[in-house]
């Protein structure tokens, strides 16, 4: 987790495929408790409500080219993420009733991702069409597809990676013993 900060396009990648998919396209029932009014429409008390996140994750008023999938989208000039952007992206609901579990499962998915593409090589089908296209329904799924999904040759980054840990594990130790 602390190299998360050194990789802000796996977090961009991340947002841009939560903002994309909104695999869970409406948030689960809510109901007004009150008679109340949103943007001048009048809605009365114990009216269920959905919040349909896909439409505010592709509005185009909010997302330029809202149908591209681009993780650019949530860097700033400088290359870093872009955090007022990443606020716009609904995915866990909002208001009293959002996710608890928000924080959790964007660290796990840094985490799965960028394990996985430090460890793996990617390649896409090249018979099959590359446009992203999906199944909807209560969730969204993607329409399937193939990619071939290999071992690096090589994993001298994360030999290095395990052995300055261990390192630095050891030196940590022999400090604690002295003390």
């Amino acid at each position: 987790m602390e190299d998360q900060p050194h990789l802000p396009y796996v977090m961009a990648f991340l947002y841009e495929s939560m903002r994309f998919s909104s695999f869970v396209p409406v948030t689960i029932p809510h109901a007004t408790t009150v008679d109340t009014s949103i943007m001048g429409y009048f809605i009365p008390k114990d009216t269920v409500i959905f919040i349909n996140q896909w439409s505010v994750n592709h509005d185009p008023e909010k997302w330029s080219n809202p149908e591209d999938f681009d993780p650019t989208r949530f860097l700033d000039e400088n290359g870093f993420i872009n955090k007022d952007l990443t606020s716009n992206v609904m995915i866990f609901s909002l208001g009293k009733r959002r996710c608890i579990g928000e924080e959790l499962s964007k660290m796990q998915l840094f985490l799965f991702t960028s394990i996985l593409v430090h460890q793996c090589n990617f390649i896409a089908n090249p018979n099959e069409d590359s446009k992203m296209d999906f199944t909807y329904g209560l969730t969204i799924k993607p329409k399937p597809f193939t990619v071939n999904v290999t071992l690096r040759e090589t994993m001298d980054l994360l030999d290095k990676a395990v052995q300055r840990l261990q390192a630095e594990k050891s030196a940590n130790l022999g400090t604690l013993m002295f003390e």
